[in-house]
């Protein structure tokens, strides 16, 4: 008996090790098990241990959601309690220390409060530089918990809407949300946002988003259509024009695509790339000797 109850012990410490290493930092697979392997002799935690060890930990209700293949602690259940007051005083803490004090206790600080974040239920981050790869994360966190997030814009206003997914073009970064349309939302146009408690459930009825570019003279003499499509980006240098469409039946649009040969690439959605791709490939066998 004592022997089943010392191995039982054992695999609780290592399950509460491997959660203790989760709450220090976002972490691959491999960063994990290099981590935990530390100091030991040979390899005590492998892949499948430790994803045992995840499950474990998700089962007892804390989320570790998998996100740019990174695991990370998006909340546990016996999370700090922050109330509207607590907020308010970071932010007044963040903006004293930003005003007065060098940038390296401002980095100190943010670090703190992006810690705070893991063991918080109000889960907040402000849209700093330093901070900005992490806004994304927790952006990316409320898609995978299907909850409402709430956005702070520069000019203090606020947004609360349904996180869709992130889409980046060149350097830019937006957030595509829901609010009784789907939007398409500059990051650089943010000052923070926030992880309701609040879940959404899928579907909503909104319209599928597609980003392509169009290049060369096509660029140039193209015409936006207004009803469904948007602007995103022009390239100074190369002149090619990035376009949101929302809407457009998709044998409508790949017809089109299909008329601007090498002047049209698509970028978003993913699956549309590789469905064009596969149409392609399919007619260029019909021409094979």
């Amino acid at each position: 008996m004592n022997k089943i109850s010392q191995k039982k012990n054992l695999s609780s410490m290592q399950v509460l090790k491997t959660l203790q290493v989760l709450l220090e930092g976002d972490y691959t697979m491999q960063e994990l098990m290099k981590k935990l392997n530390a100091g030991k002799d040979g390899v005590v935690y492998n892949n499948s241990v430790i994803s045992k060890y995840i499950n474990t930990c998700r089962y007892c209700g804390i989320e570790i959601p998998k996100i740019q293949n990174k695991y990370i602690v998006a909340s546990i259940p016996f999370g700090l309690k922050l109330d509207d007051v607590d907020i308010s005083l970071l932010k007044e803490i963040q903006s004293y220390i930003k005003e007065y004090f060098a940038a390296k206790y401002l980095a100190i600080f943010n670090k703190f409060a992006k810690k705070l974040n893991r063991f918080s239920d109000r889960k907040i981050a402000r849209v700093e530089k330093e901070d900005y790869v992490f806004s994304i994360e927790l952006f990316e966190r409320a898609v995978s918990k299907k909850c409402v997030v709430k956005l702070i814009f520069k000019n203090r206003e606020e947004l609360d809407c349904l996180p869709l997914k992130v889409i980046k073009q060149g350097d830019k970064t937006f957030f595509s949300v829901y609010n009784k349309r789907e939007r398409l939302i500059d990051t650089s146009r943010l000052s923070g946002i926030r992880i309701s408690d609040e879940k959404f459930v899928e579907p909503y009825n909104y319209e599928q988003t597609v980003v392509f570019k169009l290049k060369g003279k096509l660029a140039k003499r193209y015409q936006i259509r207004k009803d469904i499509e948007t602007l995103m980006n022009v390239d100074s240098v190369s002149g090619d024009i990035t376009i949101v469409n929302r809407g457009e039946r998709k044998e409508e649009l790949f017809a089109r695509f299909l008329r601007y040969e090498d002047d049209c690439e698509i970028i978003n959605p993913k699956s549309y790339r590789e469905e064009m791709k596969e149409i392609l490939t399919n007619a260029l066998k019909n021409y094979e000797v």
